[in-house]
């Protein structure tokens, strides 16, 4: 089934439809799952304070990495309680981690002849398309 594109965001899409197939994986595996969030508790909170910390301390030292960054969003989501405010959070951490694996998908490979694999998901079975076994691009001409 297709649908009309709704990113605006370059690569979004691919991402999406990563993360979409891999909750897939996960429903077939585990099925619908119901649990307490278990945040907003000590010591998250302090966390949160120190993962911020860190984060603006790398940014002002000029060595900030996405590391840092993500550290920072998932500590705030770990220190929130509220679940309106928990939902804002996860939504920064799921942006965060698509600018991080955008960033990925954009470096330059080092210098190598493709090869061909079947692409695999977690539980090892075929995505339907086949990648670089090296660097891991799409050999379908797909856009990732």
């Amino acid at each position: 089934m297709s649908y009309p594109t709704l990113f605006t965001t370059p690569g979004m899409r691919a991402i999406a439809e990563e993360i979409d197939a891999e909750r897939q994986r996960q429903l077939k595996k585990w099925g619908e799952q119901h649990h307490p969030d278990g945040t907003g508790q000590y010591p998250e909170t302090l966390d949160a304070d120190a993962a911020r910390m860190a984060c603006q301390g790398a940014a002002e030292g000029g060595y900030l990495d996405w590391l840092h960054i993500l550290r920072e969003e998932v500590a705030e989501a770990f220190a929130e309680s509220d679940p309106a405010k928990l939902r804002t959070e996860l939504v920064q951490v799921a942006a965060v981690c698509a600018a991080w694996i955008a960033d990925l998908d954009s470096r330059t490979a080092p210098d190598h002849v493709c090869n061909s694999v079947v692409a695999r998901g977690e539980m090892d079975e075929p995505l339907g398309y086949q990648i670089c076994g090296m660097c891991g691009k799409r050999k379908d001409g797909a856009q990732r």
